[in-house]
């Protein structure tokens, strides 16, 4: 059995530890930012609206209705979120300061797509206080539930990765929000036009669809392929946000 290579194994060390110095820099900026505040309050009252009008006013308790609405609010809050992460440091120059570091720009990226992805994954936890209460009310499918919160940090992961390669095109946080916006809701009309087309066009259109993979795992079963597809969406956008910003170091 080959021993693993001493110079590899260190320098995926020393990576790690880069990426969780970046994540808790991440961390702490958005802790001293109020603009985090008002967001995430905002995300959880959005949310508990349509979690208390699908239990009060449709009378119906299950959160079905509420996880089929959470693509659709997350197009609106993810870019909010991730704005800041590039675009800002790019208009306020300390993004030249961290390309002179000895810090990968794929650490970089990997550092802020894991402070923002946590920080979602913070906002999605706190509604656990949503199945948690109707729990009280009757019995729930534990499976479904947990399968359907699984589906939903992937796409939510997913949308930070576009996000924040959307924040990496420009030096303004405004125009970031605008792209991000742009680039989710296309993904998001994907599925929503595809009827309007030839079958075949119809299935590749539903195929690139983020949302037809979440939709799909909302039924309660755990498909490779569609959390295989959710994991690469999030690799492309890595990627591609990784070589925006080494494209813009070397220039």
């Amino acid at each position: 059995m080959k021993k693993n290579n001493p110079v590899i194994v260190s320098s995926l060390s020393l990576m790690a530890k880069q990426i969780i110095a970046l994540c808790r820099k991440e961390w702490r900026t958005c802790i001293d930012t109020p603009l985090a505040y008002v967001i995430g309050i905002a995300f959880l009252v959005t949310t508990g609206f349509f979690f208390s009008n699908s239990l009060f006013l449709v009378n119906e308790a299950d959160m079905r209705g509420w996880f089929a609405v959470l693509p659709l609010l997350l197009i609106f809050f993810v870019p909010a979120m991730a704005m800041r992460f590039i675009a800002d440091e790019r208009r306020s120059g300390t993004f030249e300061l961290l390309a002179t570091l000895p810090v990968g720009t794929l650490t970089v990226v990997l550092g802020k797509f894991l402070s923002l992805f946590t920080q979602l994954a913070v906002l999605i936890g706190l509604t656990l206080l949503y199945p948690w209460t109707l729990s009280g009310l009757g019995t729930l499918d534990g499976g479904q539930m947990m399968v359907s919160y699984i589906a939903l940090l992937l796409l939510a992961g997913s949308y930070a990765a576009i996000c924040l390669y959307a924040s990496a095109l420009t030096g303004y946080e405004v125009i970031a929000y605008v792209f991000g916006l742009v680039l989710l809701l296309t993904l998001f009309l994907l599925l929503q036009v595809a009827t309007l087309f030839p079958p075949f066009i119809q299935n590749v259109l539903t195929t690139l669809s983020p949302v037809a993979h979440y939709q799909s795992l909302l039924r309660g079963v755990l498909n490779l392929g569609d959390v295989v597809y959710l994991l690469m969406v999030i690799g492309v956008f890595i990627s591609l946000c990784s070589f925006e910003l080494e494209r813009r170091r070397w220039r």
